[in-house]
C-alpha cells in the first residue's frame, strides 16, 4: 500500500506510449499490485480452513488468533457487515444463461445494465463475504478481470473507469462451466478499498504475521 501511494503521482504521468489517448497507466499498475494484497492472505489462511494435510503455504498454524479474526471477518457473515465494506461500491451478478459471458469480448448490454441497477448494489451488500473474497481471489489469480468505462461498458479505445472480477461456476460432477459470477466496482472505490482492507490486515495481526514469516 505504501508502494501504490507513493508512487502514485508518478503512475498518473505515465502512460501507454502508444496509446496515450486511454490515459494514465495507474489500471494496470493498481491490478498488478493489488494481487498479492488480496490473495497472499485468502490463500494462505482463509481458503485453509479445511485443514488439509501436506499444505505447502499455510500460516494457520502460526497464530490461532489471527486465523480466528480471519474466519469472523472472511466467514459466512454477509459482505455488508465487514470492516472494509462500503455500501454501494460493489455490484454482484450472477448468470447461467447461455451463452455466457466471454470476459475476453464486449460485455453484454443486459450484463451491463444488471451491474448498473440497485438490484446488483443489494446483491454485493447480501452475499457472503466468503463469497466475495472466492471470486475476487480467482479473478485475481486466473486473469478473469474485464476493463470498463465511465458507462460500465467495455472499455477498447477508451480510459479504465471501473474494474470487473469474474469466477466461473462449475457443476461439480462433470466439471462443466454452467454460470459467471461477476463482481463490478470503482476504480476509485478499489484504490480507497484496498486502504481499508490493508488497514484491516494490520489491526489483525496479518501484517506482522507476513513480515515475520
Amino acid at each position: 500500500m505504501q508502494l501504490i501511494e507513493q508512487l502514485w503521482p508518478e503512475v498518473e504521468r505515465t502512460r501507454q506510449l502508444d496509446a496515450p489517448h486511454l490515459g494514465p497507466l495507474s489500471t494496470t499498475f493498481l491490478i498488478s499490485m493489488s494481487m498479492p494484497i488480496i490473495n497472499l492472505p485468502i490463500e494462505r489462511i482463509e481458503r485453509r480452513r479445511s485443514n488439509e494435510a501436506g499444505a505447502y503455504a499455510d500460516d494457520r498454524h502460526i497464530d490461532a488468533e489471527i486465523s480466528a479474526a480471519v474466519d469472523r471477518e472472511l466467514g459466512g457473515q454477509a459482505f455488508s457487515r465487514a470492516r472494509f465494506y462500503r455500501e454501494g461500491e460493489w455490484r454482484f451478478v450472477t448468470t447461467s444463461r447461455s451463452p455466457l459471458p466471454n470476459l475476453a469480448n464486449a460485455l453484454p448490454d443486459e450484463i451491463v445494465d444488471q451491474l448498473e441497477s440497485d438490484e446488483a448494489a443489494s446483491a454485493a451488500s447480501k452475499m457472503s463475504t466468503s463469497q466475495w473474497c472466492g471470486i475476487l481471489r480467482n479473478a485475481l489469480a486466473h486473469g478473469g478481470i474485464a476493463y470498463l468505462d465511465v458507462y460500465g461498458r467495455s472499455s477498447y479505445g477508451s480510459p479504465v473507469a471501473m474494474l470487473l472480477f469474474g469466477s466461473g461456476r462449475y457443476d461439480r460432477e462433470s466439471g462443466e462451466l454452467v454460470g459467471v459470477n461477476l463482481l463490478r466496482i470503482k476504480q476509485s472505490d478499489y484504490r480507497a478499498f484496498l486502504h481499508r482492507w490493508v488497514a484491516w490486515l494490520s489491526d489483525s495481526g496479518l501484517s506482522a504475521l507476513f513480515a515475520a514469516a
